[in-house]
């Protein structure tokens, strides 16, 4: 190897890898994008690849961002042997064969209904092209404990700065458009690109800072346990990243996320901690849940998760969509319903499956509030596999590695974020999700390995 292809070959490692540290900005970027493009900067829409096929047909600044990645890694695998994929088996492998035959066989058995929310193609493309394309890229590309530190370390100053944004806007109120849902809940940014600027789920910010808080909690409450307590440690990215990420999933009053992200915490102290701090741990974690309850109590959601409310509970409605779904996957458990059709065949059929609904026409509901029917209604029998693998494989691994496994490879932790919140809501489905579930879920298995 001559000096001007080592040469080439050192350059394009540290492009792909600093390309990589990028991934949670373009993240973010692609939120801001799909979200307020029409309000901000309408006129670039015409110069958009593949123009809107659907309602909420639209590439963002972080598909694109995806395209340039994975072309500099397929020019990176000429002149860099260090990012050529191992011959060796793993299990995600299988998941994504399971993934592309589902593909497959639910664009051969597609049939559009109206309306269309979104192609066939853009929800093949977002949801499962794009991030596993990513995915791919992130697990190939890093082979050092060094990487793994560096990504972590960008992730959290770009959701830190994201959450102090949401934060500010909620308080302030100084961007168009609500800074709540009807709830009063912390819901911000915007859902519609197309309208009024219309408040987002409140559970989609959970979704976004549930896996930042457990990722930066782990590492500050790393260094108290190797290195002793500090108080210079709680001046820290790690620290500031716990305190936004903690502030903003409590202001969504998204109890699912909160409930899952406190159990992964609890279960974090308690494999951890020295035996002889656990009882402090207990103290706390009650004191701690005490001051959330007496907090949240006189909000309307608590209020309405106990009963003293006219509104349903949202365990209602999910009870509903659950037996819907039971019923949609006994008459179509080989094909399922189809990429982007979820919403107009629950509007098509409630009636049907649900005779005695009471369900309004706001609320049906545009995806099926759990990860693993989600797989089944975009790819059919062959995606509901895919998803339970994924389940069962996780578990596994990180039940061999024991104590050693958390300490060693945190973004196990994160992905079991994901795969709780997803037995009660969807963590995915939207670009951002997407792509954070595949790229932490490949920086876990690629932990393994360095």
């Amino acid at each position: 190897m001559n000096k001007f292809t080592k040469g080439l070959s050192r350059g394009l490692h540290s492009l792909l890898t600093g390309m990589i540290y990028l991934i949670p900005l373009f993240v973010v970027a692609g939120i801001f994008d799909y979200r307020f493009h029409e309000y901000f900067w309408p006129g670039l829409s015409a110069w958009r690849p593949i123009g809107s096929l659907a309602m909420f047909d639209l590439f963002s600044v972080a598909s694109l961002f995806v395209w340039a990645l994975v072309a500099v890694y397929l020019l990176a695998l000429i002149f860099v042997p260090a990012v050529r994929p191992r011959a060796r088996f793993r299990w995600i492998y299988v998941v994504i064969g399971l993934i592309v035959a589902g593909l497959v066989v639910s664009r051969v058995a597609y049939v559009p209904l109206e309306p269309v929310i979104r192609s066939y193609w853009f929800q093949a493309y977002i949801n499962y092209v794009s991030p596993i394309l990513l995915g791919l890229v992130v697990l190939f590309s890093v082979r050092s404990e060094q990487v793994l530190k560096r990504f972590k370390m960008a992730w959290m100053i770009v959701f830190s700065l994201f959450g102090g944004f949401v934060l500010f806007e909620y308080f302030t109120g100084l961007l168009p458009g609500g800074t709540g849902d009807f709830l009063e809940r912390l819901a911000w940014p915007y859902i519609n690109p197309f309208g009024e600027m219309e408040a987002e789920s409140a559970n989609w910010l959970s979704y976004l800072f549930g896996p930042s808080l457990i990722l930066s909690f782990i590492g500050l409450f790393k260094k108290f346990v190797s290195r002793g307590w500090n108080w210079k440690k709680l001046i820290s990215v790690e620290a500031l990243c716990v305190l936004i990420s903690g502030l903003v999933l409590t202001l969504t009053k998204s109890y699912t996320g909160i409930g899952v992200v406190g159990l992964i915490l609890i279960g974090i102290l308690f494999v951890w901690l020295p035996v002889r701090l656990r009882k402090y741990a207990v103290i706390g974690i009650a004191l701690m849940a005490m001051i959330f309850v007496a907090t949240q109590y006189n909000t309307r959601k608590f209020q309405i998760l106990i009963g003293n409310d006219s509104q349903e509970t949202s365990l209602n409605r999910r009870s509903q969509i659950y037996t819907f779904n039971y019923e949609a996957f006994k008459e179509y458990p080989l094909e399922g319903i189809g990429p982007g059709n979820y919403q107009a065949f629950f509007r098509d059929n409630v009636d049907r499956y649900l005779p005695d609904n009471d369900i309004p026409e706001i609320e049906m509901p545009p995806h099926p509030h759990n990860l693993v029917t989600f797989w089944w209604s975009d790819l059919g029998i062959f995606g509901f596999l895919a998803a339970v693998m994924i389940y069962v494989m996780v578990l596994l691994t990180m039940s061999r590695g024991g104590k050693s496994a958390g300490v060693r490879n945190m973004y196990f932790f994160v992905v079991l974020y994901f795969l709780g919140h997803g037995l009660l809501d969807l963590p995915y489905a939207m670009e951002e999700n997407s792509l954070m579930f595949w790229v932490l879920l490949m920086m876990a298995i690629a932990a393994d390995d360095v």
